[in-house]
This record gives structure tokens, C-alpha cells and sequence, in this order.
């Protein structure tokens, strides 16, 4: 069985929509932030933070980027599809991608912004597709077919490939991820 990395070293690539970006682990005396510079993921610590690992201001800054992201690809397809949501939820799961409650509230991973951007687009089509059949039916797979064509290697990449991004950065238990402010 393969583990959760216990730390993340600088170098390390960093999955975003697809691109890796090399991790790169700096001190500052400005706000502690996280961002992409060029090819590189920047973390900035105050000070080195024993208490804290670096992936606590991962797990936020990507968090971030997916309650930006997700919202807007979600608009998008909904029109696409002529559906409606009641709201998009960003989730911490530990094991599943996505979900559509009766409520219509599509509940996303924020971890799926590691993933390229069509297999993201890929998760969001599968989501809102329950909105009209809450089941994986024949015909529920030719609607997701109608807006991604390549659904099958989409959901092959997560089988192949979500198992990892989960161990990159795993879930972390809410009082280390109060331990310190991050500007993300």
C-alpha cells in the first residue's frame, strides 16, 4: 500500500491543471504567501516553521484556486448542458472526486486542480449530468459523451492517476491548518 508524503522537499513537482510546477520553499519577512512564480510554486514562511508543513499552505492555496476555478467551469457547462445547480460546494474528501445531492449542490475535490484541465472539465460534466440522471445509466454516459467526447480517457487518468494527487497533499486535520495565516 502507498503512503501519504509525510513532507513534500523543494524541487518536488507540484501538479496545477496539468502543469507541474517545481516547489520552491522560501523564507520572508512579508506575509506569509503562496504562489506561482514562472515554473516554480512558491511558499514563503516567515521564519522555518517546524509545526507547520509545507502542506498546510498548499492545501489552502489550492483550495483557493478551486473555489475560483470550479464556480466558473461549473457557469460554463451548466449553460452548455441547460441544467441548473443550486450551489457549487468545495469538499475535502478523502477518496471521491465528486457528488450531485438531490438538493442539486454539486460537491467538488479541490484536490481535482492538480488535474489537467480537461479532466477537470471531465468531473464537472459528470456532476452536473446527475442533475438529470442521478445514476450512471447508459443514459447518463451518453449525456457526459454529448459535452466530452473523451469522458473514457478523462475517468481513465483518474483511475490512473488520482490516487497520487490524494497522497501529494492528504487530508490534515483542521488544528494544523489553523496553526498560521497565509495570504493564498
Amino acid at each position: 500500500m502507498i503512503k501519504a508524503r509525510a513532507t513534500l522537499p523543494e524541487g518536488y513537482d507540484m501538479p496545477f491543471r496539468g502543469k507541474a510546477y517545481k516547489l520552491k520553499i522560501t523564507s520572508t519577512l512579508d506575509k506569509p504567501t503562496v504562489q506561482i512564480r514562472g515554473d516554480s510554486l512558491t511558499v514563503n514562511f516567515y521564519t522555518p516553521h517546524p509545526k507547520v508543513p509545507v502542506q498546510v499552505p498548499l492545501v489552502r492555496w489550492y483550495r483557493n484556486r478551486a473555489k475560483e476555478y470550479l464556480p466558473q467551469r461549473a457557469a460554463f457547462w451548466a449553460e452548455q448542458m441547460g441544467v441548473r445547480y443550486n450551489k457549487i460546494i468545495i469538499k475535502d474528501q478523502e477518496s471521491r472526486w465528486g457528488s450531485c445531492s438531490s438538493l442539486k449542490n454539486i460537491n467538488l475535490n479541490w484536490r481535482i486542480m492538480m488535474a489537467p484541465d480537461d479532466v477537470i472539465d471531465y468531473l464537472v460534466i459528470h456532476e452536473l449530468a446527475h442533475l438529470q440522471e442521478m445514476n450512471h445509466s447508459i443514459r447518463f454516459w451518453r449525456l457526459v459523451g454529448r459535452f466530452d467526447q473523451h469522458f473514457k480517457l478523462h475517468t481513465k487518468w483518474l483511475k490512473e492517476n488520482g490516487r497520487e494527487l490524494f497522497l501529494i497533499l492528504p487530508k490534515l486535520p483542521v488544528s494544523i491548518l489553523n496553526k498560521v495565516t497565509f495570504y493564498c
